[in-house]
């Protein structure tokens, strides 16, 4: 083999790698087999050739070319190649939509249920999302109209005040800033009391889940406590506790009637506690028992006679 061939065959198997090497950067395998489809858009967004089409979040493809076409140019074109093995349902939809927060354009397969699939070759309705800007924008538009229709309103109902009335606003938006003002100095004296007492508040909250520990190992021995005393409350209703109750009130009453005639002087207690002269002779009757066994003590045989041979006379 000359030099000039083994030279040509190696230029021609770097330049074959070279190209490999390109496409493979840009994710496409030359080897790989693939179908090619095509969808039509009026607006791609910034959408390139080599950005990706995912399924899913997964990349099944990639765009292969971009082209202008219809009347006037205004359509484009964009071919791009899936898996051979993939195989899409009757209408379903290629959309462009935003890849990344930087407004990235890439393509995304949105698959039907139907049981009927598109060939290769075949154009696949398409749709483009709107981007970030044209998101917020819609969304903020509304708000920006009620905006200004809410200013116009004012303006209109500030004419219609005199001056003595815009003062009275004036002031009153003068104390609406004071009374900021305030609730920030409250707020900031707030957090400072908070932080001095930071130790106590912590104690306090520590005694607190302590207790609730406590209750929470006890519970058994509160719930025997109250069983107990549900049990003492029942005992008590079988025991006819009214009925107890009852006779107890009239025992009380009757006492009291007893202790009323008494204090009236009826009866013996009564005339006790009211007559002194019988007070006076059973004092008087006391003191002659007393000398009588006084002077039994002291000369009994006055009282008692003992004989042996019979009774003295």
């Amino acid at each position: 083999m000359s030099k000039e061939l083994k030279i040509g065959l190696l230029t021609t198997f770097l330049i074959a790698l070279l190209i490999w090497g390109i496409n493979f950067l840009k994710g496409k395998n030359i080897f790989a087999e693939k179908n090619h489809f095509y969808a039509v858009y009026n607006e791609i967004g910034g959408l390139e050739k080599a950005s990706p089409v995912y399924l899913n979040g997964y990349q099944v493809g990639m765009v292969e070319n971009i082209k202008l076409t219809g009347k006037n140019m205004r359509n484009l074109v964009v071919t791009f190649t899936l898996r051979k093995d993939l195989k899409i349902p009757k209408n379903s939809r290629s959309i462009i939509y935003n890849e990344d927060l930087m407004g990235t354009k890439a393509i995304k397969l949105k698959f039907t249920a139907a049981d009927q699939y598109y060939e290769p070759g075949d154009t696949i309705p398409s749709s483009l999302e709107p981007n970030i800007t044209e998101q917020i924008y819609t969304e903020i538009q509304p708000i920006k109209d009620k905006t200004q229709n809410i200013l116009s309103s004012l303006d209109s109902i500030i004419q219609l005040f005199d001056g003595n009335t815009r003062k009275n606003i004036q002031r009153s938006v003068a104390n609406l800033d004071t009374i900021t003002t305030n609730l920030k100095t409250s707020s900031k004296n707030l957090n400072q009391l908070v932080s001095q007492n930071n130790q106590t508040i912590k104690n306090i909250l520590a005694n607190a889940e302590s207790v609730t520990t406590n209750l929470k190992n006890n519970n058994e021995a509160i719930s025997n406590s109250f069983q107990n005393i549900s049990s003492v409350t029942e005992s008590l209703r079988k025991a006819k506790l009214g009925k107890t109750l009852h006779h107890l009130e009239k025992t009380l009453a009757s006492t009291d009637s007893i202790v009323e005639g008494i204090q009236k002087g009826k009866g013996s207690l009564g005339r006790l506690t009211r007559d002194d002269s019988l007070y006076i002779r059973l004092n008087q009757t006391t003191r002659n028992l007393n000398k009588l066994i006084k002077d039994i003590e002291e000369n009994p045989d006055k009282y008692i006679h003992i004989s042996v041979f019979g009774r003295n006379k």
